[in-house]
């Protein structure tokens, strides 16, 4: 007798197998196996905190967070979220053998923040490439983030006129303070090339990214620099650059972060940012069928079938949409 067959799970969707023939040479091969997904619907309002909603709407944080970065763009989530302001969404929780393994990817959702309705749907093209984009088509990245730290408080506002506390003097305060804990990491706003990373004044340890011919963002007072950023360097937006520090002019540790086009200072929170590319016209029809039926889901079910959601099975959920 000899070993014939020996299989090693070591992945929920991957299980490699090993063989041996009657002339005791072995095989190997990695199985994959597909989990089944099906799409469910949460809503949360905000009384406290985005997390207190989602903890209360039964959604998970893995989810809570790909719904923050995908309304990233428009909304600031360490500033424009209301007591009050509602989201819904739609997502797929993935199975294996009738047993939920995780939540999976956000197939359409909605976020009222102050009255303003923003919409956005997970759409693949033939082609294979695949991201999020409203009801119109219209894609739900910017070249730039709103905030490049995620969760933060609002310090310091764009000025023409504040009291500096460390120089105590009136002076112009041409960026955002981002107060956040010694550490947080701090995020590339747009795709650059770093053309500073180093000590600059008042800035203490600071980075500044070119993105293009006209814009230009700073990150200032730094703790530290993030492997591998360097001048010179590429970036791409959401990468990790630094950690949130208080070099420089700071009284404590917090982000200052600049906007600059064409070399004048913007103000962050209020620019108006460029805007990915949009679904290609040659793929709008494919676009409209592909994501209707969770457009559809979303609206149903967030208007109609909220108060009742619980006592709905979640079989039941697919098969009314696609009825």
């Amino acid at each position: 007798q000899h070993l014939q067959q020996m299989n090693y799970v070591y992945d929920i969707t991957k299980t490699l197998e090993i063989r041996q023939d009657e002339n005791r040479k072995l095989t190997s091969k990695i199985i994959n196996y597909k989990l089944d997904a099906l799409p469910v619907f949460r809503q949360g309002v905000i009384e406290s905190s985005l997390f207190g909603a989602a903890a209360a709407g039964d959604i998970p944080d893995s989810v809570i967070m790909d719904l923050a970065n995908i309304f990233g763009w428009d909304i600031d989530f360490s500033l424009d979220i209301r007591q009050g302001d509602q989201f819904g969404v739609v997502y797929n929780e993935l199975y294996k053998d009738g047993v939920k393994i995780k939540s999976g990817r956000i197939l359409a959702a909605e976020f009222i923040n102050r009255g303003k309705l923003y919409k956005a749907v997970y759409y693949t093209n033939p082609k294979g490439g695949g991201d999020y984009y409203n009801e119109n088509g219209k894609s739900m990245r910017k070249a730039f983030l709103r905030s490049p730290v995620k969760f933060a408080r609002i310090s310091s506002k764009f000025s023409l006129k504040r009291w500096h506390p460390v120089l105590s003097k009136w002076r112009s305060h041409k960026g955002v303070d981002y107060a956040a804990a010694r550490g947080t990491p701090i995020l590339a706003s747009g795709d650059g090339k770093i053309v500073l990373a180093g000590r600059k004044g008042g800035y203490g340890n600071a980075i500044f990214i070119q993105h293009g011919g006209r814009y230009r963002t700073v990150y200032g007072h730094l703790k530290s620099y993030a492997k591998g950023i360097r001048a010179g360097k590429k970036v791409k937006q959401g990468q990790i650059i630094g950690y949130v520090g208080s070099t420089g002019l700071a009284t404590g540790p917090h982000l200052h972060y600049e906007f600059r086009v064409d070399g004048v200072h913007r103000n962050p929170l209020t620019v108006k940012l460029p805007e990915a590319k949009p679904v290609h016209p040659s793929y709008l029809a494919h676009f409209k069928e592909d994501t209707q039926v969770y457009l559809s889901m979303l609206k149903v079910l967030g208007n109609n079938l909220a108060t009742n959601l619980n006592q709905w099975p979640k079989q039941s959920l697919l098969k009314f949409i696609l009825d």
